[in-house]
């Protein structure tokens, strides 16, 4: 974006400008439906005393502070001068006369067109024009030929000029363009003149300059160039642009334009020099990208003012001017021959789309694409012994004996090799990466007799010296050296996380002194290493287009991007693919109604069970939020709400993230509640480690079923009418049903049930006892109600 350090004093010397600026904080968009600004949402926030206060009217008052001294210059007066008027119809004369004759655009200027006068074109405001508002039509008229003459529309949206044609010439065929119809005019003078002046530089006014100081009789003095040539080099010149095509500048070449030749110049310019010499299309390309204007040299006697060439003078060096040289010299209107056009597979393509509306909105700004990456060289067994392995077996690392053999190999230098991906640990207060020594006792830069050390969390599974370090394990100290004799590839993105990582410290130690640096990472955008594996593609494409809160304690909301459905479509498929995840479309088994029915025959209770465990205050609900229950306590300790997470999670991931947390994100204060080796109370479910995981993983991937099982529609149904009691004569006694007139009863019980009523139902709906945990059919989405019958104490 735009520089804002002096958007102060701009801002503010508008009437109108500090409610500009909020409201365009507010609401981008509403000022340019295709801005990539996003609607960052800052909203009003009411606190607890009652006070309110405004994250928008803060940014404006910040914003008005950056001043850096810029005062407005040339501000012009109220009313126009003189002069300007005068120049003002000057300029509106050149465009009248090249619609009409010279003395009927005098007349059009002075009386403006007869009322009822038909015209097509810019001209139509002159008719009628009435003697107090002709400068404002003036004005008008003159802005919008200078827009159609300098084509601005060519870049910037103009009202008016939607449908407005190129200002170039067309290029789709001019790599193959006859040299006879390029006009090369009289440039073959200006550049060697040019030349003999230092004009080989990239300076595109140096040249200009100089050939007009020898002629204006300004002193020059020997300047040694970079291609050790003795040129001349202007000291001193106060000579306007527009002389360069003064008419009474010499066509002849000077005595001192005899020594310039290419072979007297370097390679490149000498090249293109004698390309220019021979009226080919290289050297016509070469100096029309390095001084447009310099083929009007010698023709301004016999153009008028608005004939003159427009291309602008772009700020190219020598090797951009080259790429552009290169892609227009190659445009010859034909398809270029299919083994030369790069044709990538459907996932690279769906990676390369994504990755230009990710570069495009900025994702990298907030949220890190790519870790850092060590190709290091280190000396055997100097970075430290590998943690024991005691976890789920489909967490052991997968590595090929080969693989292992390459990491025990050693080098001539005597050292092995390895790369390993992750986050470097930063300073809680600097922000900056930490120094440690070999005990990871952080360390200063300058400290003597110390082994300085990298602590790094691993984001991808690595061998060092033979042996697997697993993802989620401890940090890795890196030695210095090991780094200096190998190569670091920072992370890709994730620059604002990194710089507000020692903020959100020091804001939550005047809360918390105790703060855990690791904690910060949680309240800050989030990594997307690993997103296509994570989420499931519908809820990220649907969230990319209107995204909602999802961590409580995060210290920044997630902006509104002016995406399309395309746009949002391309970031999904390339989350998928760089993370080698199906797209776009999956299917789980997992996610399927019978596959729930399937498990609750095989373990009656499943799904009640792993309830009973969310319910429980030794485990979810001791952090996250679930349905209408929010746990007491510090709000930056919150975790995500549980109820939505078969929309947002993948099957994989979620079994996953319940047996390890840190597996997949390393820097989670999330534990692992159902250890490999210690399952969960068997009063909340009966079963081993593995089946309590996978009854967690059902319950939360069915979560919403689930609760609508716990649902009975039948108090809100009408009751039907009994028969008459003639039409039950001989019948007997008529048939209660004993459920329908105390369904609301027991609707109300499950908010506020008592002793007699704790009863737990099975998953066909039965009642059963089950140790002391009860279950009662709720209203749907109360987590509160079944908190309040299902409290068992862990034994852990």
């Amino acid at each position: 974006g735009p520089d804002l350090s002096g958007i102060g004093p701009k801002v503010a010397s508008q009437p109108s400008g500090v409610r500009w600026l909020y409201s365009w904080l507010r609401n981008p968009a509403a000022y340019h439906p295709r801005t990539i600004m996003p609607n960052v949402l800052l909203e009003p926030v009411t606190h607890e005393d009652g006070s309110v206060s405004d994250p928008a009217a803060d940014a404006v008052a910040y914003l008005l502070q950056s001043t850096e001294g810029w005062k407005p210059e040339d501000i012009p007066a109220a009313t126009m001068s003189s002069d300007e008027i005068a120049a003002l119809e000057e300029l509106a004369t050149l465009y009248l006369e090249g619609r009409f004759p010279v003395q009927k655009a005098s007349a059009v200027l002075r009386d403006g067109l007869p009322e009822g006068t038909t015209i097509l074109g810019d001209e139509e405001v002159f008719v009628g024009l009435a003697a107090a508002e002709r400068n404002e039509v003036l004005l008008n008229y003159v802005g919008k030929k200078t827009i159609g003459k300098l084509a601005c529309y060519s870049c910037h949206d103009i009202p008016g000029f939607e449908d407005a044609k190129p200002a170039g010439a067309a290029l789709a065929d001019w790599g193959r363009k006859d040299p006879s119809r390029i006009a090369f005019e009289q440039v073959v003078q200006f550049v060697m003149k040019d030349l003999s002046h230092g004009g080989h530089h990239d300076d595109p006014h140096k040249g200009m300059m100089s050939s007009h100081a020898s002629h204006a009789g300004a002193e020059v003095e020997p300047v040694d160039t970079a291609h050790g040539e003795n040129m001349h080099g202007v000291r001193e010149a106060g000579v306007a642009e527009d002389d360069v095509f003064a008419t009474e500048l010499a066509y002849g070449v000077g005595e001192e334009e005899h020594h310039i030749s290419p072979e007297s110049l370097d390679p490149d310019t000498g090249y293109f020099l004698e390309k220019l010499l021979g009226h080919e299309r290289e050297g016509f390309l070469w100096q029309k990208l390095r001084r447009p204007r310099s083929y009007d040299y010698k023709k301004v006697e016999n153009k008028s003012y608005n004939e003159r060439y427009r291309m602008p003078q772009f700020p190219f060096d020598a090797k951009q001017r080259e790429k552009v040289m290169t892609f227009v010299l190659g445009l010859v209107a034909d398809p270029p021959a299919s083994e030369f056009v790069y044709s990538p597979t459907p996932r690279e393509k769906a990676r390369l789309d994504g990755l230009v509306v990710a570069e495009r909105f900025n994702c990298s700004g907030c949220h890190t694409l790519q870790m850092d990456r060590w190709d290091l060289a280190y000396e055997p067994e100097t970075m430290g012994e590998p943690p024991g392995f005691n976890d789920y077996p489909f967490f052991k690392g997968h590595f090929s004996p080969e693989q292992v053999r390459d990491s025990l190999k050693v080098d001539t230098a005597g050292r092995r090799r390895t790369s390993l991906v992750g986050m470097p640990i930063l300073d809680p207060e600097t922000g900056i990466p930490q120094l440690v020594d070999e005990d990871g006792i952080p360390v200063e830069p300058d400290e003597e007799d110390v082994i300085f050390h990298r602590p790094v969390a691993l984001w991808k599974d690595a061998l060092v010296d033979g042996e697997a370090r697993l993802v989620g394990g401890p940090n890795v100290f890196i030695p210095e050296d090991a780094i200096q004799a190998g190569k670091h590839y920072p992370a890709k993105g994730g620059d604002l996380a990194r710089l507000l990582f020692p903020v959100v410290i020091e804001d939550e130690k005047a809360i918390n002194p105790n703060v855990k640096p690791s904690d910060a990472w949680g309240w800050l955008p989030p990594p997307l290493v690993g997103e296509g594996k994570k989420v499931q593609s519908p809820w990220l494409h649907k969230f990319f287009l209107n995204p909602h809160p999802i961590r409580p304690a995060a210290v920044l909301r997630m902006p509104k991007f002016n995406l399309q459905s395309s746009q949002a479509a391309a970031l999904v498929d390339y989350f998928s693919v760089v993370d080698g995840a199906e797209y776009p479309y999956v299917y789980d088994p997992r996610l399927d109604e019978s596959a729930v029915d399937i498990a609750e025959q095989q373990h009656p209770g499943h799904l009640d069970g792993a309830m009973r465990i969310v319910t429980n205050n030794n485990y979810c609900v001791k952090c996250h939020l679930v349905g209408d229950y929010a746990p007491p306590g510090n709000p930056k300790a919150l975790a995500p709400q549980l109820e939505r997470v078969h929309e947002r999670l993948r099957p994989d991931y979620v079994h996953g993230w319940i047996a390890n947390p840190k597996r997949y994100l390393p820097y989670t204060g999330m534990p692992v509640n159902i250890p490999y080796d210690k399952p969960v109370s068997q009063d909340l479910y009966v079963g081993d480690s593995e089946q309590q995981l996978g009854a967690l993983t059902d319950l939360l991937m069915h979560y919403d079923e689930f609760t609508k099982r716990q649902f009975s529609l039948e108090p809100y149904l009408p009751q039907v009418a009994s028969p008459p009691a003639e039409e039950q004569a001989g019948e007997g006694p008529a048939e209660q049903n004993p459920e329908a007139p105390r369904a609301s009863e027991e609707q109300a019980k499950a908010v506020d049930p008592s002793p007699d009523d704790i009863t737990a139902v099975s998953g066909s709906g039965d009642s059963v006892d089950a140790r002391n945990s009860v279950t009662t059919k709720l209203p749907i989405g109360s987590v509160k109600a079944y908190r309040t019958v299902t409290q068992v104490e862990s034994p852990l």
